[in-house]
């Protein structure tokens, strides 16, 4: 077969140019530190590199959101930590309050402190976080959680959902606590009943509840207690297995010289003072007024102050209305501190499964770390020998093109 001078010098180019390309290819290797330059290079590794960068961007965004998360439950716990000695507070003022040496002067200006706690305290309910949302309004993070209404009483406006944060691939965790669940609710789980008696004409003061038979105390809504015309006392219970049939027990006979009443169902009730026909106390289980305006402690507190400024000395039907207000605040004084230290430990909780959660995902950014380096980064070594036999390569090839290239006739004859 005869082979053209042309074909001699083609096929030497073409030698040339292929060892020059693989020569440029490890060039581009070792300038840009990365093993493929093209999805080519490795079509399964450029695969694998895609999906870890796609959960290395993950990651990434998760590890944003726990420290969101993180920084809006510590805001929380902050305000919590406020709330917490207020409450405390205004139950000692409260003993204060029913001391029976102070004068209608001195409860007045006690009126005045409980008016600065009742204002504190909503200043706390109504806290912003670092972004001006609002901490306790739900979902609806611009809408002030607490108004004061023309009356003087405040209502809820915001809602009962939470705020989740997606801090990791299949957990949400709530990044704050909405103001139903922290002001309006009883602790859950806890069996509490809040007393009432202040709008009557006697001197009749309801005081606590006790509990000798937990469960079938807990199937009671509510209890309510009314002074017939002729002394004694109708019992009305409503269960909460059938609240729309109430049942009334006539005719009990109240002594004032026994201080506690047994009104069945395992709860009984402190009942003392000179009782005047229709006057009404009422006992309500607290877990059947969750969200409602009865368990907001600042129209609690409302009621104090307005008790407070009754004027008490030498009328004892004012004075037995002092103490039943005082009487219910205390309990859900108490009420709500409890629910407040639950929110607190839950807050605490989730903090501490956000920290968990940022420390597997550090440990989860440098594995994905590595291994998108042992995928995608040059092994220097193995490139600085590539290196240098693809230097060798492209002047053999050089050398090869040139002797070729001289084996023509005229040469020949010239060398002979």
């Amino acid at each position: 077969m005869r082979i053209s001078t042309a074909a001699y010098f083609q096929t030497g180019l073409n030698s040339i140019n292929r060892q020059q390309s693989d020569l440029m290819h490890v060039f581009q290797q070792v300038s840009s530190g990365r093993r493929m330059i093209t999805p080519a290079d490795d079509p399964l590794g450029a695969a694998q590199s895609l999906t870890l960068a796609q959960s290395q961007s993950m990651n990434s965004r998760f590890s944003e959101n726990r420290q969101v998360a993180m920084r809006n439950l510590g805001e929380e716990e902050n305000v919590l930590m406020s709330l917490i000695p207020q409450v405390n507070g205004a139950k000692t003022r409260l003993l204060e309050a029913i001391n029976g040496t102070l004068s209608d002067t001195d409860r007045e200006v006690l009126a005045s402190v409980f008016e600065e706690m009742r204002d504190s305290i909503a200043n706390l309910a109504n806290s912003q976080d670092a972004s001006g949302q609002y901490i306790f309004s739900g979902s609806k993070g611009t809408t002030q959680p607490f108004l004061q209404n023309t009356d003087g009483s405040y209502s809820y406006q915001g809602d009962e959902s939470g705020r989740n944060i997606q801090v990791d691939q299949t957990r949400q965790l709530s990044g704050s606590d909405n103001g139903s669940d922290v002001f309006l609710r009883a602790t859950p789980g806890s069996l509490v009943f809040l007393t009432s008696g202040d709008n009557n004409t006697g001197a009749g003061i309801i005081g606590g509840v006790s509990i000798s038979d937990t469960n079938a105390a807990s199937q009671v809504q509510s209890i309510g207690i009314e002074v017939a015309t002729d002394g004694t006392l109708n019992i009305t219970t409503t269960l909460s297995a059938d609240p729309n049939n109430p049942t009334t027990v006539a005719g009990v006979v109240y002594d004032p010289s026994v201080p506690v009443l047994n009104l069945g169902n395992g709860l009984a009730v402190s009942l003392t003072g000179d009782l005047q026909p229709d006057d009404t106390f009422e006992l309500k289980n607290s877990s059947t007024l969750a969200g409602s305006g009865e368990l907001n402690i600042l129209n609690t507190l409302n009621d104090v102050v307005n008790a407070l400024r009754l004027k008490v000395d030498a009328n004892p039907e004012n004075r037995a209305t002092l103490h039943n207000v005082a009487n219910r605040a205390m309990q859900h004084m108490d009420l709500t501190y409890d629910n407040i230290l639950t929110v607190r430990a839950s807050v605490g909780t989730r903090m501490n499964e956000v920290e968990a959660l940022t420390h597997v995902g550090s440990m989860q950014a440098l594995h994905l770390t590595s291994e998108i380096s042992r995928i995608e980064d040059l092994d220097y070594y193995a490139a600085s020998t590539q290196l240098q036999m693809r230097t060798s390569a492209l002047e053999a090839a050089a050398i090869a093109f040139k002797k070729i290239q001289s084996t023509n006739l005229f040469a020949i004859n010239a060398r002979g």
